[in-house]
């Protein structure tokens, strides 16, 4: 698998770095359905599971029908919760997210590959949670850090509201970012899309990745922006 499925509205340095790792990018189009913050977001999208990756209708349809990519069954709109159908958190052979939402064919996926359904009221878990292996992660919702603590990960929990920008248009959107969406994790580099100081005051985030031995990746001098993840294909 030597392809990235990101956002299209990635930042062209972002980019650049990516294919000198020799990868192809498959980029996430812009998608009407949803509000603008999260219009070409990989996690609102695309679903991986195991080696097994499951695409929205929609955009399968627009550019994934000619990869090894599986056309899901819900297609994305507008109104929460049809908006969260393959926003599934993966940490090692555990599953996170609100069930009772998730896509049909990402949920059979699940169970056929004998994933551990960890349910929870949040919905949009992958964009909220930063996987950093396959039982460490990081996140600032309170509810979803005790869950995650309860079920043996290895959690860091960040109070404060960090500044994790989301895109509308040519501008900034007055939302906040996710950490799922700006943190991501290719083989044994972990990507931060900006300057990790930007978000990271106290270095706690740097102290913890570093800490499972991971290589850190960050684009200094860069605003944090949450693109919904990248997805190795």
């Amino acid at each position: 698998m030597n392809k990235l499925i990101i956002d299209n509205r990635m930042r062209k340095i972002e980019k650049e770095y990516l294919k000198q790792l020799g990868y192809d990018l498959i980029e996430v189009q812009t998608n009407n359905n949803v509000y603008p913050e999260i219009s070409s977001h990989v996690d609102i999208f695309v679903c991986k599971i195991g080696n097994k990756i499951i695409v929205e209708p929609s955009e399968y349809e627009h550019i994934f029908q000619n990869t090894n990519c599986i056309k899901g069954t819900s297609r994305i709109q507008s109104q929460y919760p049809y908006d969260i159908k393959y926003n599934v958190c993966i940490i090692g052979k555990k599953a996170i997210h609100n069930f009772e939402y998730t896509d049909l064919k990402v949920k059979e996926e699940l169970e056929n590959q004998n994933y551990e359904l960890i349910n929870t009221a949040q919905g949009y878990t992958n964009c909220s949670i930063a996987v950093i292996d396959d039982n460490s992660a990081i996140v600032t919702d309170k509810g979803l850090y005790k869950i995650l603590e309860k079920h043996g990960i290895d959690v860091l929990y960040i109070k404060d509201n960090l500044d994790i920008k989301l895109l509308k248009g040519n501008s900034y959107s007055k939302k906040q970012g996710f950490t799922g969406g700006a943190i991501s994790r290719i083989d044994d580099k972990i990507i931060v899309f900006g300057d990790l100081s930007k978000i990271d005051i106290d270095n706690k985030i740097r102290k913890f990745i570093e800490s499972k031995k991971l290589e850190l990746i960050e684009f200094k001098n860069l605003d944090v922006i949450d693109y919904g993840g990248i997805i190795r294909a």
